[in-house]
């Protein structure tokens, strides 16, 4: 072969960087039309049952859900509260994931003495809590915890009611399952268990837990707060997996407002990222059918089209449109119009 044809020291990198660059984007041009065919996305559903077309990718509307106090099954004994305890981890871990609203039962009441306090003539009407402004929970989280124990892997037995753990070879863990339910029609959406077991291998001298809170930090360094923590990790993961995530709906948020002011609002505007210029068709509740001997919802009718109408005005989190035609009133759904 002619010297000329060899190839330079170094041309199988660059081969192999063009390669890549070669197939770069054919794969960038899959990846991005599998996030916009349907086939490739999560399918989503509305939260009422409304006949929903997602209008563009937008917001997302976290589900609001309620935490009870969790029923410990365990053979636990000792100085925690698990059944509260179990209950705030799990509220704690849920707001951190920011994808629901969560609403604690246990403590509201102290929310609404607080409000009925505030009504009373002691205090200024000044920046008083609004009445009839707590949120609805959509989903119940009920938790049970089945396990709490350390094992002396040694003799085989189990300390469940002595604050102490054994500095050699011992293990500890915590089992729990969530009950999801259905606020709406009290059914059991999803049942999830899960469990974390953690070993504790020569620590020396033994170690208790008397002196340590259950949830805090000190809690968190020891085999049972390990375990507690990779056990409520992953009931969220299967929470959140569970609970049904639901696009915005489209609605009319106000009509017909005296004075000058526009003739629609809408309840979204640059959050869902509406454009000046967008039409919707106004129409009707949905009306559910149901089966004459369940009860169970087995069809959702569109409701009448009543009107039409373009938006004019973009704010933050609604907009102003004018009616085109027909007529419109607070609540009725508005149907994106294809352009």
């Amino acid at each position: 072969m002619h010297p000329a044809v060899l190839d330079p020291p170094g041309a199988p990198l660059y081969h192999a960087r063009m390669m890549l660059r070669r197939l770069s984007l054919p794969l960038l041009l899959i990846l991005g039309l599998c996030g916009l065919l349907p086939a490739c996305r999560t399918p989503r559903r509305a939260a009422d049952g409304t006949p929903l077309i997602p209008f563009r990718p937008g917001l997302e509307v976290p589900p609001v859900v309620a935490v009870v106090d969790f029923e410990n099954r365990a053979s636990w004994a000792g100085q925690w509260n698990l059944s509260g305890g179990m209950a705030d981890l799990l509220v704690a871990r849920l707001m951190e994931t920011r994808q629901v609203v969560v609403i604690e039962r246990q403590h509201l009441g102290d929310v609404v003495g607080e409000i009925a306090r505030q009504g009373e003539d002691l205090f200024r009407k000044e920046g008083r809590a609004e009445r009839g402004r707590l949120k609805n929970a959509q989903y119940l989280l009920r938790g049970t915890i089945s396990d709490f124990t350390i094992i002396e892997e040694s003799s085989g037995g189990f300390w469940s009611s002595v604050l102490r753990l054994f500095g050699r070879r011992s293990r500890a863990r915590v089992a729990i399952s969530i009950k999801v339910y259905d606020v709406e029609n009290g059914e059991v959406m999803a049942s999830v268990k899960s469990d974390g077991t953690v070993a504790s291998g020569g620590m020396g001298a033994e170690v208790t837990y008397k002196r340590v809170s259950f949830g805090g930090d000190s809690f968190f360094r020891t085999p049972l707060g390990k375990a507690t923590e990779r056990a409520i990790d992953r009931a969220v993961d299967k929470v959140l997996a569970a609970l049904p995530i639901t696009y915005w709906s489209p609605r009319v948020a106000e009509a017909g407002q005296e004075g000058g002011g526009p003739a629609v609002v809408v309840n979204g505007g640059a959050n869902v990222n509406l454009k000046p210029g967008d039409e919707f068709i106004v129409r009707e509740l949905p009306r559910r059918v149901t089966d004459p001997v369940t009860g169970n919802v087995i069809e959702t009718q569109a409701g009448r089209v009543v009107g039409r109408l373009r938006v004019q005005d973009v704010l933050p989190q609604s907009a102003h449109a004018a009616l085109l035609q027909g007529a419109a009133q607070r609540g009725q759904v508005l149907e994106p119009v294809k352009q």
